[in-house]
């Protein structure tokens, strides 16, 4: 299997034609609003809640407070712009929570994910601009998958990503491509903590993080999966019980720069700086 963005990435077009035959229902006056399907009306909310097939993708979303991703349901914001094209952006002021089983696509940028409505699907023009105040968090989530994003506090991923057998799974909302985890070019202004996630995949490159990067107990059905690179992380990284080893894989990237300590497992001069 190879990287995220040569498997992955074209993911996009077929993920806008999913969500949106999976439901026409529309959000909302400001206040606390639930989506239940399909697209969430440009506006603001209070709090907001997704209980279904949802995405960021007629204008752009501001919650005040929280958004919450409920058990099962998802989140798809990957609706981009550039020039006069304007981005479907999503501004929480709070914390945006994913639950078990739940589904999470936030950002899109040229070249590692091309936006689902970028006329070119190969290199791509078109990003997105979101930004989640507080902290984003993950229980048990089954795919999280965040890019060009920036995260005020810590992100914070615990268990979840289908199991290391579900690289034979294609899940709709994916566009086919079975669970993974994600996280690139993320502007993160505390900590990331990912733990006992077993899926498919996972990355971690081109993040800027200001604090400490926990990576421990996580495992992949992809020998080339746990890839890191090209991060930069103000604090320590500490890696313990991964398998694989965190690698910079075929990411055709670069290493690490830690400018605490690199411990455990990523005590490595072929991973960090």
């Amino acid at each position: 299997m190879v990287r995220s963005q040569r498997l992955f990435s074209s993911i996009g077009p077929v993920v806008a034609v999913v969500v949106f035959l999976a439901g026409a229902g529309h959000a909302f006056a400001a206040g606390d609003s639930t989506c239940w399907g399909g697209s969430i009306s440009s506006g603001a909310y209070s709090n907001l809640s997704i209980a279904g097939a949802c995405t960021v993708d007629a204008g752009s979303v501001n919650v005040e407070h929280n958004l919450t991703v409920l058990p099962g349901a998802s989140l798809v914001a990957i609706t981009g712009g550039a020039g006069q094209v304007t981005s479907s952006d999503l501004t929480v002021g709070g914390n945006l929570d994913v639950k078990a089983n739940a589904v999470l696509v936030l950002g899109c940028e040229p070249i590692f994910y091309p936006c689902a409505n970028d006329p070119d699907q190969v290199v791509g023009t078109f990003s997105t601009k979101h930004s989640v105040g507080g902290n984003l968090t993950a229980e048990n989530a089954l795919s999280v998958l965040v890019h060009h994003s920036t995260i005020g506090r810590n992100i914070s991923v615990d268990g979840g990503g289908g199991g290391i057998s579900s690289c034979s799974q294609s899940l709709a909302v994916l566009g086919g491509a079975p669970p993974y985890g994600d996280f690139e070019d993320l502007m993160v202004g505390g900590n990331i903590i990912i733990t006992g996630w077993h899926s498919c995949w996972l990355g971690m490159l081109r993040d800027h993080v200001m604090h400490n990067v926990n990576f421990e107990d996580n495992a992949t059905g992809d020998p080339d999966g746990n890839e890191m690179a090209n991060n930069s992380i103000g604090g320590n990284l500490n890696c313990s019980g991964n398998t694989p080893l965190p690698q910079i894989g075929d990411s055709g990237g670069g290493l690490s720069t830690v400018f605490g300590r690199a411990n455990g497992q990523c005590n490595n001069p072929k991973l960090v700086h």
